[in-house]
């Protein structure tokens, strides 16, 4: 990893918001996770905005943030 980002990981132990690296990037993963999630509903609702259909499965999109 380089340097800027074990810096930066560093700084997330120092200030308290994770005990380890280990921990700081597990909720690093859990966030870029939640967020794609967030962006396929966005996504899934401007297509039914635009009338095209929809795919994917929103109940399951939903169900996985209901479970995260």
């Amino acid at each position: 990893m380089p340097k800027d980002l074990l810096e930066f990981v560093d700084s997330i132990i120092t200030s308290g918001e994770a005990e380890n690296r280990a921990q700081a990037m597990r909720k690093a993963v859990r966030k870029m996770r939640e967020q794609i999630e967030i962006n396929e509903i966005f996504e899934a609702s401007r297509q039914i905005k635009q009338g095209y259909s929809y795919a994917g499965d929103l109940r399951k999109i939903l169900t996985k943030r209901a479970n995260a």
